[in-house]
Parts: C-alpha cells; structure tokens; sequence
C-alpha cells in the first residue's frame, strides 16, 4: 500500500467517522425535544406521585419509574412495591395524558 493509498483510508475512516458521530447526535436530539404544551416526563412523575399518594399509598414503599406507552400519548409511571421479591399486587400504575395533564390511577392486582 503506497503513502496516497494509505492517506486515502485515513481520510475515509475520518470521513466515516464524523459521519458517524453526526447521526448519532441528530437521533438523540430528536428523541429529547418536547413539544411546547405537552407534559414532560419530569412533570409526568410529578403529577403521577400526588395521584399515588391521593390514593392512600406511601410513595417510600415503591420504586418509580416512567415510559411513554406504545401510542406516544400518555405517560405510564410505574410504582414497584420495594422488597426482595415481587408481590401480588405490589404494582401500580398511573398514566398521565400528555396533551391534557390528566391522571388515571390503576391499582395492582
């Protein structure tokens, strides 16, 4: 391999790279951006812990976690009763509309 031949492969490594390196940010951005009105997932959490907490149960006694569901509308926090082991009914969730704020409490069962 001669020193153009070896420059050339540099180049197109640098060349992929970069390449590399913008998509990966362009997706990220994209999976971050909120829509201004809609509700954050911050703001999901906030909502869904008083609602929790509305319902008599001790936010102290679960693990909380959030994803948006699978049509992209609403929130579904996730309330994991803490313990070595997983108990009948120790799970419940609160979905939180995206566009309007409102919460649905869904006891374990």
């Amino acid at each position: 391999m001669g020193a153009s031949e070896g420059a050339f492969m540099r180049l197109v490594c640098l060349f992929s790279s970069a390449l590399l390196v913008a998509a990966l940010l362009l997706v990220s951005c994209v999976e971050h951006q909120e829509t201004p009105g809609m509700i954050t997932e911050s703001k999901a959490l906030e909502l869904a812990k008083k609602e929790f907490v509305r319902n008599g149960l001790k936010l102290e006694d679960y693990r909380v976690s959030a994803k948006a569901d699978s049509s992209g509308q609403n929130w579904i926090v996730w309330f994991d009763r803490k313990g070595e082991y997983s108990v009948p009914g120790g799970k419940h969730a609160v979905t939180v509309q995206k566009t309007t704020g409102k919460v649905v409490f869904m006891p374990g069962e």
